[in-house]
C-alpha cells in the first residue's frame, strides 16, 4: 500500500513537472529577440504599409503604446525607446513571468512613404 502511494505521488510530480516544462518551452515570447523578430517579419514583411501593420496589431489584440511621426531618421530618443525611420509604431505583444515580469515590445519603423523598413524587439523586465 505504501509503495502504491509513493509511486502515485512520484507519477503526479513527474506529470506536473512535465506540464510546467512544456508550458515554459512552448511560449513563443520566451524565444530570443532575433527569433521573435523573424516571426514578426513573417507577419509584417519589409515593405508592408503602416496601415497594414496597424491592422495586424489590432487583429492580434496587441497594445499599441505609441505612434510617432517625423523622427528625422533618429535611431533612439532620450527615453531609450527605439525609433527607426521617419515614423514608428511601438506595441506590447505580451509578457511572461520569470522571477519577474518580462514585457515583449515590438518597434516597427517606416520610411516617409509609410513603408516598413525595420523591426526591433525589446524585452523589458519589471520586478514585482
Amino acid at each position: 500500500m505504501r509503495k502504491t502511494i509513493i509511486y502515485t505521488l512520484l507519477a503526479l510530480l513527474i506529470i506536473v513537472l512535465g506540464v510546467a516544462i512544456i508550458s515554459y518551452a512552448s511560449n513563443p515570447l520566451r524565444k530570443s529577440e532575433e527569433q521573435i523578430r523573424e516571426s514578426m517579419l513573417k507577419l509584417t514583411p519589409i515593405g508592408t504599409s503602416m496601415d497594414e501593420v496597424t491592422k495586424v496589431i489590432e487583429d492580434k489584440k496587441w497594445e499599441i503604446t505609441w505612434v510617432k511621426h517625423d523622427h528625422n531618421n533618429e535611431y533612439t530618443d532620450l527615453s531609450g525607446d527605439f525609433i527607426v525611420g521617419a515614423k514608428s509604431i511601438k506595441a506590447t505583444v505580451g509578457s511572461y513571468r520569470k522571477f519577474f515580469i518580462v514585457y515583449v515590445e515590438v518597434y516597427w519603423g517606416f520610411d516617409e512613404n509609410d513603408k516598413l523598413i525595420a523591426i526591433e524587439i525589446r524585452k523589458d523586465a519589471v520586478t514585482l
